[in-house]
Formats: C-alpha cells, sequence, structure tokens
C-alpha cells in the first residue's frame, strides 16, 4: 500500500462562503420555530431548537459530502487477485482466468468500504453535534434566552463549526489509517464465497493483494475543503439569527 504524506492542517473558517444546495432550508428552520412556538421560550426549550436546527443542517451538509468521499474512496482502492486450480485433487496445478472473480470482490468491497465510512462519519461527526450545540450554547448564553441566542447567533455558528472541524480531522485521519485494514476483512469474508468452482474436478483457491493509490490524500482533502465551506455559512447564521 502506497501512501504520500498527509497532515490535515488547522482548518480555515470561512464564514460566508457557502454553497446554495447545502443551506438551511426554509423547512430545517420552520421545524426548529415550531419546536419553540409548541413548547415556549423556556431554556431548555430555546437549546432544543437551536440543537435541532444545528443537527438537521450540518448533518445533511455532512452526509452529502460523504456520498462523493465514499466514491473516491473506492476508486482509490486497486485489488489484485491470483488463483491456482487444483485438479484431479492436486495432480494437476493450473492458473485460472479470475478477471470475473475481480469484479466481484471489487463490488463487494466498495459496498463495504461505503458502509464502514458512513458508519465512520456518523459516529465521529454526525453523532457529536447535539453535543457541540448544547457545550457552546452553555458558555455564550448560559440563560439560553433567544435574545442571547440571536446577539451571539454569528459567534455560536462558527464555535460549533470548530469543533465539528476537529471531529472531521479525526475522522479522515481515521479513514486513512485503517482503510487497508478494512479491505482486507472486507475480501476475507467474500473471497472463500468466490472461490472459483470448476466443475467436478477441479477447485481454486484465490488469492488477493490490495493497493490504495496515494490520490486518497487528495480526495480526503476535497472531503475536508468541502465540509468547511459548507458546514459554516451565512444563511445558517442567519436562520439561528431568526430562531
Amino acid at each position: 500500500m502506497r501512501f504520500s504524506a498527509f497532515a490535515p492542517a488547522v482548518l480555515a473558517l470561512s464564514l460566508f462562503s457557502f454553497s446554495a444546495e447545502a443551506l438551511p432550508t426554509p423547512a430545517q428552520h420552520d421545524s426548529a420555530v415550531t419546536l419553540l412556538k409548541r413548547g415556549g421560550t423556556s431554556p431548555n426549550n430555546v437549546l432544543d431548537a437551536l440543537v435541532k436546527l444545528f443537527v438537521d443542517v450540518e448533518a445533511k451538509v455532512l452526509v452529502d459530502a460523504c456520498v462523493d468521499l465514499t466514491a473516491d474512496v473506492c476508486a482509490d482502492v486497486n485489488l489484485s487477485l491470483s488463483a491456482k486450480a487444483n485438479v484431479l485433487g492436486g495432480l494437476i496445478i493450473a492458473d485460472v482466468d479470475v478477471k470475473k472473480l475481480q469484479v466481484k470482490a471489487k463490488a463487494q468491497v466498495d459496498v463495504d468500504v461505503k458502509a464502514w465510512i458512513k458508519a465512520e462519519v456518523d459516529a465521529v461527526v454526525v453523532a457529536n453535534i447535539d453535543a457541540h450545540v448544547r457545550a457552546v450554547a452553555a458558555e455564550l448564553c448560559p440563560v439560553l434566552s433567544l435574545t442571547c441566542i440571536h446577539d451571539n447567533a454569528h459567534a455560536i455558528v462558527a464555535n460549533v463549526v470548530a469543533k465539528i472541524q476537529v471531529d472531521i480531522n479525526a475522522l479522515v485521519i481515521k479513514i486513512k489509517a485503517n482503510i487497508k485494514a478494512k479491505v482486507q476483512a472486507s475480501l476475507a469474508i467474500c473471497i472463500p464465497k468466490l472461490t472459483v468452482n470448476l466443475g467436478l474436478l477441479a477447485k481454486a483457491d484465490v488469492k488477493a493483494s490490495v493497493d490504495v493509490k496515494a490520490t486518497i490524500d487528495a480526495h480526503l482533502k476535497v472531503f475536508v475543503d468541502a465540509c468547511v465551506k459548507l458546514l459554516a455559512s451565512a444563511k445558517l447564521i442567519a436562520q439561528v439569527g431568526a430562531l
């Protein structure tokens, strides 16, 4: 496996750089406002509404970015299979054409890698958004009044996104460190199922080698940069200020 040097740098916070497709939608904002109208403006309800807005918006950004990341990482993984057929109880050893096997193995590995990355995004980043919002709100607005939330909307978004970015750094480091092991684990399960059956007289043992291309560095950086751009938007600040 080949890797070039990759060290996630401290991420620059671009609060006013955003993409229309990742902006908070009216439905997301209305959902948080509805929560306030239903439960009133007690501190707990204000906090719950703020958390709901952030979780809805930021989780969507991360899920959307994850789709591209999983496709890119799967493209970075190369498999090479070889197989020897044992004919007549091992009396004859023959090479086996493994092209179809390789296609099937790669397809299964891609499914497993995508599921693993999605689970890691959920566990390492998305699952922490709730706690990050509550911690920042408690620090900047101890009384949790709507007035304080409105006045500090910019700072709340900046601080929450800074915490999310720390989690994103941890995520990409974890993906790079573990991708080869995850691929090998996937192959260990699927290769026995793909053992070539050459009829009644022959059976083949399949071996695989894994190579992760250096382009994974660039793809992880694209993911990080996209998240930096989309997580902190002027529209989200406005939505927090309009709760």
